[in-house]
């Protein structure tokens, strides 16, 4: 019996989520929820021994991702079955390993007893493809078997948004490259495709610059840095799922770290040295941005994505009020504090330009009435009717204010939960248009942030996941899948799916998850590309 059904849940109104009994849904776990999901109701036996994945692509990329999934289909390994042999054939339409904002990342797969088959326009779109049938393969631990429930099944699938941005932060706590080789499995899982790095902050400068060596005397430790062929590999293994690497560094607050190598940088401000997030560029100094921009051309070299953020949030311009060099510069150039700002950020504006490359920046500059270049991206922590007002005013703009894992109460009304990971469910119900009237092309999507004051590599799955999956849905799926109870059961049983690949990702209710006795470490990636691997992928766009 085939049955065909458009799984599109209809919101309901609940203040928290009861769990007396198990809740109920009957489906296939996909996370991210597919745009259109037709099922049936038989089992395709899966033999893992016999089973194949094949493709007439000349993608080196899509070919990694082959070897990747062929393991990631089969967590438990390769059991006895007498199921017949099954192949799953991948077909794109281009090869095209071209990877930029806008990029078609649709597809569908059909599953029935006699094809398995995924087709995509692109890589990338194949790429998404190969984790949502990653999420079909069902475990049986009772009989020891791999199966393909829900068959026949079809899916046609895309996302609602082109940024889906993951932001982690390296300057508040360093995470090894082979953790953030690992963050990068798991935001892959959940089909973010942006991660957006904030690499440095006021209390550590952890990137290696060979134009200006003793930056690093301001990282936390001698050992605590990123070379130039750590970010290149971050880029290349990120690359290899389709997700970007947009790097920040934060400027012209959040700057101490820069003057500990090289103190004629920073603003003499002691009326505010007491708190380090206060200390700010010297923007008066010609070399500042000298400085500025031969370091921003090396970073280019190596961040090869077209958006380069440069933070500007949290800017204390009174700071600049109390440097009697930048006192008489303002006066001899007839600016006010936000004057100096907007000169510093049109300075910005230039050397990024010079480099090809597009500034992003938090929304604290246009807050503050500086005028940027229409064509700067805006990434919105404030407020819903901030957003509406930016790209009102013709900026393109990403909303982050609903999205940080790291706060305790993350609602904007201040809604709050007898279990902390029930946040998840505040994330789920903010969408990136919520009380957005006007513009809403110009909201590109929204950017999950988990900011690193007290999260290092010891606890970051923990603090994120399963709540992630909440953010990466809501940025991805139709806006009318927002069913808190069948969304509960997907969720957790998605959750075990990424714990059976080593992501310490725990329950959102009770049940039982069952794991592989040589679970994959949650330290390092599940695979590494060979320094061949990432030459050949930095030289492609």
């Amino acid at each position: 019996m085939y049955k065909s059904a458009l799984f599109i849940f209809v919101a309901i109104i609940a203040t928290s989520v009861v769990y007396s009994q198990e809740p109920v849904y009957i489906g296939p776990n996909i996370v991210p929820f597919p745009q259109v999901l037709n099922t049936g109701s038989s089992v395709l036996a899966v033999n893992p021994n016999t089973f194949s994945i094949t493709t007439d692509s000349s993608s080196q990329i899509l070919g990694i991702n082959i070897k990747r999934y062929q393991k990631l289909f089969f967590p438990f390994g390769m059991v006895k079955s007498n199921a017949p042999a099954l192949n799953l054939v991948v077909i794109t339409k281009s090869d095209s390993e071209d990877l930029f904002l806008g990029i078609d990342e649709s597809y569908s797969i059909v599953a029935n007893n006699k094809q398995l088959t995924i087709n995509a326009n692109t890589v990338w779109g194949a790429v998404r493809a190969l984790e949502t049938f990653s999420q079909l393969i069902q475990w049986n631990p009772d009989q020891m078997s791999y199966t393909i429930p829900w068959v026949p099944m079809t899916i046609s699938d895309f996302p609602r948004f082109p940024w889906r941005g993951f932001m982690i932060d390296t300057g508040r706590h360093f995470l090894p490259v082979q953790f953030i080789l690992h963050i990068i499995d798991t935001i892959a899982y959940q089909k973010f495709n942006i991660l957006h790095w904030h690499i440095v902050d006021a209390q550590s400068f952890p990137v290696v610059s060979s134009t200006y060596t003793n930056l690093t005397q301001g990282a936390f430790n001698p050992i605590a840095i990123y070379s130039h062929a750590d970010i290149q590999e971050v880029i290349a293994y990120a690359k290899s799922y389709g997700i970007r690497v947009v790097p920040e560094f934060d400027i012209p607050g959040h700057s101490a770290a820069w003057g500990v190598g090289y103190p004629q940088l920073i603003a003499s401000c002691p009326s505010y040295a007491y708190n380090i997030n206060n200390m700010l560029l010297n923007i008066a100094q010609p070399y500042t941005y000298q400085f500025i921009g031969n370091l921003f051309a090396e970073m280019s070299s190596l961040f090869i994505d077209q958006y380069f953020h440069t933070g500007g949030d949290e800017v204390v311009l009174d700071c600049w009020g109390e440097d009697p060099t930048i006192t008489a510069w303002m006066k001899k150039n007839n600016f006010n504090l936000v004057q100096a700002e907007e000169y510093f950020e049109n300075q910005l504006t230039t050397i990024l330009t010079n480099l090809n490359r597009t500034k992003m920046v938090w929304n604290d500059p246009y807050q503050n009435g500086v005028n940027m270049t229409k064509d700067t991206l805006v990434q919105v922590w404030d407020s819903a009717s901030l957003t509406q007002e930016i790209v009102d005013a013709g900026y393109k703009a990403i909303v982050s204010f609903a999205y940080y894992l790291d706060k305790q109460v993350p609602n904007p009304e201040g809604k709050t939960h007898y279990e902390w990971q029930d946040t998840w469910q505040d994330f789920y119900g903010a969408d990136p248009l919520d009380n957005i009237t006007t513009s809403t092309a110009n909201v590109l999507g929204g950017e999950a942030c988990i900011w690193g004051e007290q999260v290092n590599q010891v606890s970051w799955d923990v603090r994120v996941y399963p709540r992630a999956l909440a953010i990466g849905e809501r940025l991805w799926s139709n806006e009318a899948v927002t069913d808190i109870q069948t969304a509960l059961v997907r969720f957790t049983n998605n959750s075990c799916h990424i714990a059976q690949r080593g992501v310490n990702s725990g329950p959102l209710y009770p049940n039982y998850c069952y794991l592989p006795e040589n679970i994959p470490s949650g330290q390092r990636p599940i695979m590494t590309l060979t320094p061949i691997e990432i030459a050949s992928i930095l030289k492609k766009k």
